[in-house]
């Protein structure tokens, strides 16, 4: 997963799912996995970061070469947002605490039978199932 905006043009975005083809010392070649540049190759570079050099706090300039991904097999709500996938596992160790969030979870996935989620509260634990709140601020859909 893309961890910052490296070339929005190209859809290299904060969040962008991406699946690596080969990693070199220099550059990482990854097919981007959703969106309409879906299947399109790309090619991510290291970039240079430098401290800004303060010598009051070191004596020192920190550099760094880093590339501008991460390894996901998970990602937040919040991540998720504008995406789709094809299975999805929800994991809820409380309930979603903002407006929306459980829409945006829920509809990531286009169908039912491939949605899957682990509720671990048990107070909201009932005879026919599971359940956990939807946040809903009303408020925000008055006209007045």
């Amino acid at each position: 997963m893309m961890m910052r905006n490296l070339n929005p043009d190209l859809g290299l975005c904060n969040g962008m799912r991406l699946r690596i083809v080969e990693l070199k010392p220099h550059v990482i070649h990854a097919t981007i996995m959703a969106g309409e540049r879906q299947g399109q190759h790309v090619l991510i570079p290291r970039i240079v970061f430098i401290s800004d050099g303060d010598t009051r706090e070191f004596p020192f300039r920190l550099r760094r070469k880093p590339f501008s991904v991460v390894p996901a097999f998970a990602m937040t709500i919040n991540k998720a947002q504008g995406q789709t996938v094809q299975n999805l596992g929800l994991y809820l160790a409380i309930p979603c605490f903002s407006h929306g969030q459980l829409y945006v979870a829920l509809s990531r996935v286009t169908l039912r039978s491939k949605f899957k989620a682990l509720i671990e509260y048990p107070e909201l634990e009932e005879d026919d199932g599971v359940y956990t709140d939807n946040i809903v601020y009303r408020q925000i859909f008055d006209t007045n």
